[in-house]
């Protein structure tokens, strides 16, 4: 394209380079003498200010990576207690009068499940204070052992303020870090009619200060704000705080210079553990301590460097004043006009020559640069399409990650699956394993976020899945050994990994299931489709999460359908979601489950339907798998053609 010309909207070349060097002459002349008299004094308070700058700015820095740290613990311990406060929340919601016991109780028991072991205990307790219920570990409690709690203060303030209250940590009963939750129970119209009572687990709270202590080479603390008591230091109970801690507590500061506890300077910072967002309030703070020695080190050593180099460029500002005064201007001015010409977008601006020297080289290169920019415009857009490409052959290289067929043969298990991820590239997979003695396993995994960055985590999760779903025999080994090795990495990227795995044995005709945050398993059953309640937090949420599994066992003609959120979250024009009911009467359409592959296309079929010309926002994944269903002497899988399905 051919460049506007700017000729005759500057001056002349000579003009400019005689009122220049008129002009350079005399105030060089008066910027070398001026040098010499004033430039020593204020190079000195100039230098003074930036060490003092310096100093200041390294010291906030130490503070703000301080209090950093304890942020960070404070948000992860905050995450743990909101997860099963909101749970306990969305329990609290069917406590109603009349509501059936027996299902308050299976409701509750399913809660505890899916949080096992950190849910320990959960009791309903009406307006007088009295046990309606209690579930300890899974079991139910007989009427008999139910309890009065109208006398303690948690269960009072949830009856007569409505109040969610938060005990201090305390040892269980079974020599573990406890606490207990105490919230309100709501009928419709807003008034309390019970409460809701839970012993919950401090152990993966004292598992986030002991790390934090590991990570940061120093000491941390839940105290209870308002008495300042120690609940936990570095993960262990019963420890007397720092006799100087009062005073982080009593400032305004979220961290301060202290005495610790082994008597020498350390630099504390305090977190509320809190959730604004949510309104949680337990009561507690996070103090992560560092020796002071330690994280000022640095500090001292970018003083002396920046004293040295205050020094340095001293001596050199008085040699080169004079050799610079004299070529200041002139260059200057012309780069300014030249600067100002390209910004107005006028590309055929050049600079006249200004000598052999750096500046001149800055000329040059200005010069070069307007020649090379409608150039780097045309590059730019052939690198999109090169970006385009790339991300074609990213997509193509993910869908060749996912298993073209099952490794076993086609009257051992049915299975059928279909991805499409939301963007090129998507965070879902699934994927195969065949296993000794004639097991199967199945994995369906879906990676937070989207684009590149949630694939290549999908890549790296897939292939640990790989690795790690073969050397252990229950899907609730392969799940714990999963997050230990892939919550560094998750948690490095801020991300995290939903993942359900799943084992079936033809022999048994059984199928053991764990669930890492992914939507429960449904079990297609001629006598009612179910979902399959085992859960447990995602990959990377916690580097010690435990999870536990669920042995169903399978009536022939039965089998699972798995889902990844996509399939429930679509949405439709008008912002509907899929969701679990249109799910359910999907299912609910399939007579007999015999073709895995049309339950497969039927629920993707109908997603498709209730989206219309709505935009995808999340990637879809749907897996169907049945055992073999023995009709004479062959199985029902050998007269039925499985195909893989593509993306």
């Amino acid at each position: 394209m051919r460049r506007p010309s700017l000729r005759g909207q500057l001056p002349a070349s000579p003009a400019v380079v005689s009122a220049g060097k008129g002009a350079r002459r005399s105030i060089a002349s008066r910027l070398r003498w001026s040098y010499l008299i004033s430039s020593t004094l204020p190079l000195l308070i100039v230098g003074a200010l930036l060490l003092v700058i310096n100093l200041n700015s390294e010291r906030a820095a130490v503070y703000r990576d301080q209090q950093a740290s304890s942020a960070r613990v404070a948000r992860d311990i905050s995450r743990y207690v909101t997860d099963l406060e909101r749970q306990l929340e969305n329990y609290a919601l069917q406590v109603r009068p009349g509501a059936d016991r027996a299902q308050l109780v299976e409701t509750a028991q399913n809660v505890q499940a899916r949080n096992f072991p950190n849910l320990i205990d959960l009791s309903v307790i009406d307006d007088a204070g009295n046990e309606l219920l209690r579930v300890y570990r899974l079991q139910s409690m007989a009427e008999g052992d139910l309890r009065a709690l109208g006398d303690d203060d948690g269960v009072r303030q949830a009856l007569d303020q409505g109040a969610t209250t938060f005990t201090p940590i305390r040892m269980g009963r079974d020599s573990r870090p406890t606490f207990l939750v105490t919230m309100p129970v709501r009928n419709d119209a807003g008034s309390v009619t019970g409460a809701l009572r839970a012993e919950i687990s401090a152990e993966p709270i004292a598992r986030e200060l002991r790390l934090a202590t590991e990570a940061a080479l120093s000491h941390a603390y839940l105290i209870e704000l308002e008495t300042g008591t120690v609940l936990l230091r570095d993960g262990r109970p019963q420890f007397t705080p720092p006799r100087e801690m009062w005073r982080l507590l009593r400032s305004e500061q979220s961290a301060a210079e202290y005495l610790g506890a082994r008597d020498e300077a350390v630099i504390g910072a305090l977190t509320p553990v809190s959730d604004g967002e949510e309104g949680l309030s337990t009561g507690w703070a996070v103090v992560v301590e560092r020796p002071s020695s330690d994280a000022f080190a640095n500090v001292r050593r970018s003083a002396l460097l920046l004293t040295s180099l205050v020094a340095l460029v001293g001596v050199l500002a008085l040699f080169w004043a004079f050799r610079q005064a004299q070529r200041f201007l002139r260059p200057l001015r012309a780069l300014r006009a030249g600067a100002i010409a390209l910004g107005d977008g006028h590309l055929n601006h050049r600079i006249v020559a200004l000598g052999d020297d750096e500046l001149g080289e800055v000329a040059t290169a200005f010069n070069q640069m307007a020649d090379h920019l409608e150039a780097s415009l045309a590059e730019i857009e052939q690198q999109n399409e090169q970006l385009r490409k790339g991300l074609a052959l990213a997509r193509d290289i993910q869908i060749g990650l996912l298993p073209e067929r099952p490794p076993w043969s086609g009257d051992a298990l049915a299975v059928y699956a279909r991805s499409i991820p939301a963007y090129d590239v998507g965070g879902d997979f699934y994927t195969y394993l065949a296993l000794s003695e004639g097991r199967a396993a199945i994995a369906i995994g879906d990676v937070s976020g989207k684009g590149v960055g949630a694939a290549l985590i999908m890549a790296l999760t897939s292939s640990a899945v790989e690795s790690q779903g073969r050397q252990f025999e229950h899907p609730a080994q392969v799940l714990t050994a999963l997050n230990q090795l892939l919550a560094p990495r998750l948690k490095a990227n801020h991300m995290n990994a939903a993942l359900l795995f799943a084992v079936f044995d033809p022999r048994e005709q059984t199928v053991r299931i764990a669930n890492a945050g992914m939507i429960a398993p449904i079990l297609i059953s001629r006598s009612g489709n179910r979902f399959i309640e085992v859960g447990g937090l995602p990959l990377g949420s916690f580097a010690g999460a435990q999870y536990t599994e669920e042995v169903v066992q399978l009536a022939p003609g039965e089998g699972l359908l798995l889902v990844s959120d996509g399939v429930v979250e679509a949405h439709s024009p008008d912002g509907e979601l899929f969701g679990f009911e249109r799910l359910e009467q999907t299912i609910g359409e399939v007579e007999t489950f015999g073709d895995v592959r049309a339950l497969v296309e039927l629920v993707l079929a109908r997603v498709h339907e209730h989206m219309g010309t709505a935009e995808q926002h999340d990637d879809i994944t749907i897996v169907a798998v049945r055992p073999p269903v023995k009709t004479g002497d062959k199985t029902a899988n050998e007269e039925q053609s499985v195909d893989y399905a593509t993306v």
